[in-house]
């Protein structure tokens, strides 16, 4: 299965802050590098910041791209140039090189990184506000397995959550999405 973007124009990410000030985490389509972890090669106009000492590393994670300034370095100057360069960049996946030390990442795995993300975040508050919880308990060949807990169990609103807004979202980020179902 292939999770590469396919279409034209530029690859959609935007950052987002990390602790470390100096790092930032990029956010990119689910799938689209198939490896986690350091780089042994960037394409060119990445790896020219590399080369040049702008920045010290880049690091894959599902669904992320991790991006360290070299010290002395800001992102109010440095900023336009990083985003060009791995927007450049991410435009040719198969141009990017892991390191000995990364691991291939699978559609599944991208697919329970994405889930547990939505299921942290807004769907998942959503259930907790009402005494209830969203829990991603397993993932295999594209379905994703969900239990619904605490007030969430048993209630009829809870099928529209999972489905309406948890499914949706994830359909959206992974489109290789075969199903949601809850988990006996």
């Amino acid at each position: 299965m292939r999770l590469a973007r396919r279409g034209r124009g530029p690859v959609p990410t935007h950052p987002l802050a990390t602790p470390d000030p100096a790092t930032l985490r990029w956010v990119i389509p689910d799938g689209l590098l198939p490896f986690a972890g350091p780089l042994a090669a960037a394409p060119a106009a990445l790896q020219a910041l590399l080369d040049d000492g702008t920045l010290a590393a880049v690091q894959v994670a599902p669904g992320a791209v991790l991006t360290l300034l070299a010290d002395g370095r800001a992102w109010a100057d440095e900023g336009a140039r990083v985003r060009a360069a791995l927007v450049e960049a991410l435009g040719s996946p198969q141009a990017w090189r892991p390191a000995e030390r990364a691991r291939a990442v699978g559609p599944d795995e991208a697919l329970r990184t994405a889930a547990q993300e939505i299921a942290a975040g807004r769907v998942g508050a959503f259930a907790r506000s009402h005494g209830g919880s969203l829990e991603v308990r397993a993932v295999r060949d594209g379905v994703v397995e969900v239990a619904m807990e605490g007030a969430c169990h048993d209630c009829a609103a809870a099928a529209i959550t999972m489905h309406a807004r948890f499914e949706h979202l994830l359909r959206v980020r992974c489109p290789w999405l075969v199903e949601v179902r809850e988990a006996s």
